[in-house]
């Protein structure tokens, strides 16, 4: 080995090795997100402790977490590797700073140190009994979360609502809002739930086993409900324009595409259809039945909750919300083409845009182009057959993305 090869090589040990005690030093945080193990420098040793909720004492506690400069680079650079959401990330911090200095007023200054560093708009706000909470500035609408406004921004509560005359802003940075929509697959390990077989009723033979990330579940579990530009129908099309995972496009959908290869746009979207319709199970008796099961939110989690299409494929029974983001997803993913939600009260279907044949029965026109209504609620219902209680009533359409 040459001498100028030789040097390098022995850099890149010292260099490895240096990088290696760091990281198995005692001034590591390490803690789990969603299923992937995480590491961050931090010495808590070395804390500004807030007894109350004095700018004073915050400001002090603020001076000594901005010094810790490799805490924020490992957490920009976790960011980044791990493509994090928005709302990731703030989960990220929270595990940090609790993992860090447990559930302390320190901790919250932690968690907003970091946030407002990274360029995000944050608020602490002094909650009674010396006790200081978190807001997070955000452009969409945070359903069931205490809101300030400060300066025309949006903050809202971070973890359980509290009587909002009791919560003032002691410490405000104005920034980057949260945004819950989606920004790109996030690199969370991978961690398969169990198999689990679904069947379409009509056909015995369009039947697939599907695995989801556990992990990608325990998430979606942890997102609020919001909307944007004061539209509440975006809630809906918010969750509807998330991809489905890799893993999910590399099994299912594969295995979808080549199920219906051949066949014309209607009788693929007929096929897609049935399969998710399945049946009615509104007293949840036989939760084990192959094949999609309907019953209300209400009954199922007591409150109204809408899936990611990975949810509906991971949990026994959804309602119509979920039915109609889960095959509007599978129809614009195995056929490709353009999918509205469509709004009834009370109710949601969706209607199909198809580019080839002249497919009849019921359609709304939307945009200049027809689309054909196709309802995954209406059990035994085909393409083109509207739910007869809908018929006639007021219907709201909402666009998605291809």
């Amino acid at each position: 080995m040459r001498k100028k090869e030789l040097y390098i090589v022995s850099l890149t040990i010292v260099v490895f090795c240096c990088v290696s005690c760091i990281y198995e030093s005692d001034n590591v945080v390490k803690f789990t997100l969603y299923g992937t193990d995480i590491h961050v420098r931090f010495d808590p040793s070395r804390r500004v402790e807030v007894k109350n909720d004095s700018k004073v004492e915050i400001n002090k506690c603020l001076e000594w977490i901005k010094s810790c400069k490799e805490t924020f680079e490992d957490c920009q650079r976790i960011k980044k590797e791990l493509n994090l959401s928005d709302w990731a990330y703030v989960k990220m911090l929270d595990h940090f700073a609790v993992a860090s200095l447990d559930s302390t007023n320190e901790a919250v200054l932690l968690m907003y140190s970091v946030l407002t560093q990274s360029g995000y708009g944050a608020l602490i706000n002094a909650v009674g009994n010396g006790q200081l909470r978190i807001s997070y500035q955000s452009d969409a609408f945070v359903c069931d979360k205490v809101l300030f406004n400060y300066n025309g921004h949006n903050f809202f509560l971070y973890g359980d609502s509290i009587n909002i005359d009791d919560a003032f802003i002691r410490i405000a940075h104005e920034g980057q809002p949260i945004d819950f929509r989606y920004k790109g697959e996030m690199k969370l390990a991978l961690k398969l739930s169990k198999p689990r077989t679904l069947m379409s009723l009509r056909d015995s033979s369009f039947v697939f086993t599907v695995q989801v990330n556990k992990n990608l579940i325990d998430y979606y579990g942890d997102m609020p409900t919001v909307y944007y530009n004061d539209n509440f129908m975006t809630r809906w099309s918010t969750i509807a324009n998330y991809p489905l995972e890799q893993h999910l496009k590399n099994t299912l959908i594969r295995e979808m595409k080549q199920r219906v290869e051949g066949l014309s746009q209607k009788d693929a979207v007929d096929k897609i259809l049935s399969w998710i319709q399945g049946k009615v199970d509104i007293n949840r008796k036989n939760p084990n039945q192959y094949c999609f099961l309907f019953a209300y939110d209400v009954d199922v989690w007591g409150y109204d909750r809408n899936f990611y299409s990975e949810e509906s494929l991971y949990y026994p029974y959804y309602d119509s919300e979920d039915r109609a983001i889960l095959f509007s997803r599978i129809v614009r993913d195995v056929v490709g083409l353009d999918v509205v939600l469509v709004y009834y009260p009370g109710h949601l279907a969706t209607a199909v845009c198809f580019t080839e044949g002249d497919v009849k029965g019921d359609f709304l026109m939307f945009d200049n182009r027809k689309f054909i209504i196709c309802d995954p609620t209406y059990i035994g219902s085909f393409v083109g057959e509207e739910m007869p209680p809908m018929i006639g009533k007021e219907r709201t359409v909402i666009l998605l993305e291809r």
